[in-house]
């Protein structure tokens, strides 16, 4: 009987602990989720348009070169992708 109130107060606190973790999952897909439609941004990286100001595609499409290149984890390869794909190279 005491065992199985340890394990019933354990699991009740460890599944509060993950449901923080849940919600900042949730939060973080929905503000990526239309970063993630330009092909070369996926949710690794997506993080790091957003904390940069580009909240929407459109705004990184018409970032210039060198803004995108200022981006952690941007490099010549992915404007260079990201040129080819929207056609303005």
């Amino acid at each position: 009987m005491f065992i199985k109130k340890i394990f019933f107060n354990n699991k009740a606190r460890l599944s509060n602990f993950f449901g923080i973790f849940n919600k900042k999952t949730e939060k973080f897909s929905n503000r990526c989720e239309n970063l993630t439609s330009i092909p070369g941004i996926g949710s690794k990286n997506c993080n790091n348009f957003y904390e940069a100001g580009y909240l929407t595609p459109e705004s990184i499409i018409s970032a210039s070169d060198e803004e995108l290149l200022n981006i952690p984890g941007v490099g010549i390869r992915f404007v260079k992708k990201l040129r080819k794909t929207i056609g303005r190279i």
